[in-house]
């Protein structure tokens, strides 16, 4: 039918357009940063005592001393060669038997720093910023007489910034109370049924709330431990590289750098935003967690701060921080001067560079989003930008780096936490204006959107001229 009844320019031009999504979409193919076992533990939660997702973490921890507090770990890790069977299923246990029969020797033989348990850079490669020895020595969780509003609660976070990036430094400390925590029950264990049932409990015989487990443990429940984190973010993220969606977890292929593999993002005051679940290939929902202010610490898995191999509680977000100001400035009532209508402020950084906002859209309406959970639209700057915003379900931030592009679902593994997204491959916020749109689009690549379905965000001649170009690329994709 279109062979007989289209002139032969109109066919050429299909074809042409045929060609080039083609060419597009061969371009867009997903590629994991690590390997694909690695990928699969992480997104479904695996756990076995060693820090999760610790291949997604690209950089080495600076803890307070910095280098010189390196340089002797080393010196004393050369005079005592270590036990091969402390890192019995680490990456480090082939190298470490290599070493001791002799067949590898020097640097190699080196155990990795703390939290160096993948493919990780050196950490004096990075200059972060700097936090006071008292942030990490001698900072202990109390009853809130030892620490209050009036020191933070005992939270430390620096950034520093440069042309390009952001560099974070953080205590993993709250700035706000924080009360023991069991994450299914004083006097239950650490395992989610699912985890039970398929036989994956590495916390087998662990009751929280026996005060005999080490550092931040107590007869109450869990309390977090002063750890040290930094993070390397972008200033802004480009919406158009061609190798979106990216993996939620991933930081070399965005130019950044974590010291924890779990972290999606990092919070305005320093905590790590990690993924949808925590244990076992179900989101923290579905497991049952309850967690105050959207964050909780991590099972007291032991004290050792020298090989990584695992850690005392720390702190972190999976949900929404509904205590942070972003929230409670758009919740606490027009009367004592809360703003529900404006858009939501930014409460933290995904890894890829985008900013991560509270719940609310301009006049307190709902975000349309993609199925990582960003979308192009104004911020509360007014600019338009593509951003992510935290909400109640899953993914709570972001299930990819976006933009998703249709394609969220290349990126998960074992587990799909995709958000339903708009019903197009682009979403852009409802009432976006076109020409602030195409002026950020135009940084990068001003006919990228032209590539793609998006949905209709607005009635002006350019928007109708976008969701026509979007539909008949529809159509030749029935070709």
């Amino acid at each position: 039918f279109i062979q007989s009844n289209l002139r032969k320019k109109d066919q050429d031009m299909i074809w042409k357009i045929f060609i080039m999504v083609l060419a597009v979409r061969c371009s867009l193919q997903f590629v994991p940063s690590v390997s694909e076992e690695a990928m699969v533990k992480c997104h479904t939660g695996y756990r076995d005592g060693t820090p999760r997702c610790k291949e997604y973490a690209n950089v080495a921890r600076r803890d307070v001393g910095g280098a010189a507090k390196r340089r002797v770990v080393r010196q004393q890790m050369d005079r005592d060669p270590p036990d091969c069977e402390d890192f019995s299923g680490m990456d480090f246990y082939d190298t470490c038997k290599a070493c001791e029969a002799g067949t590898t020797t020097g640097d190699d033989c080196r155990p990795p720093d703390q939290g160096d348990m993948g493919d990780m850079g050196d950490m004096e490669d990075i200059e972060w910023p700097e936090l006071a020895a008292n942030c990490i020595t001698g900072m202990e969780w109390g009853t809130g007489k030892e620490h209050t509003a009036a020191d933070n609660f005992g939270n430390c976070m620096e950034m520093t910034e440069d042309d390009t990036h952001r560099y974070i430094s953080s205590n993993n400390v709250p700035d706000f109370y924080f009360n023991p925590y069991c994450p299914i029950g004083l006097g239950q264990g650490y395992c989610v049924q699912q985890e039970i049932d398929n036989d994956a409990c590495f916390f087998t015989g662990m009751i929280c709330g026996a005060d005999d487990m080490g550092e931040g443990t107590t007869s109450f429940g869990d309390v977090w431990v002063a750890q040290s984190d930094n993070y390397k973010i972008k200033l802004e993220g480009n919406p158009t590289l061609q190798d979106r969606p990216g993996d939620m977890y991933d930081a070399s292929r965005v130019d950044a750098a974590k010291t924890t593999g779990t972290a999606v993002g990092v919070a305005i005051n320093g905590i790590g935003i990690y993924g949808p679940n925590d244990a076992g290939d179900v989101s923290i929902d579905e497991a049952g967690f309850q967690l105050a202010c959207g964050g909780h610490v991590t099972p007291p898995e032991g004290n050792d701060q020298v090989t990584g191999a695992s850690s005392p509680p720390k702190y972190h977000f999976h949900k929404a921080a509904e205590c942070l100001e972003p929230f409670t400035e758009a919740s606490k009532g027009l009367a004592a001067g809360g703003e529900p209508y404006e858009h939501a402020q930014l409460m933290g950084w995904a890894m890829d560079g985008f900013g991560i906002y509270a719940y609310q859209e301009k006049g307190g309406g709902t975000p349309i989003v993609d199925e990582c959970g960003g979308h192009f639209g104004p911020v509360d700057t007014g600019e338009v930008v593509y951003h992510y915003h935290s909400r109640t379900i899953v993914p709570y931030t972001l299930a990819c780096q976006g933009p998703a592009l249709g394609q969220c679902a290349d990126t998960q593994r074992g587990t799909n936490y995709c958000h339903p997204g708009c019903g197009a491959e682009v979403c852009v916020q409802p009432g976006t204006d076109t020409e602030k749109l195409e002026e950020y689009l135009s940084k990068w690549n001003s006919s990228w959107l032209s590539k793609y379905t998006v949905n209709e965000y607005t009635s002006s001649a350019a928007g109708y001229f976008l969701s026509t170009w979007a539909g008949l690329l529809v159509v030749v994709r029935m070709l």
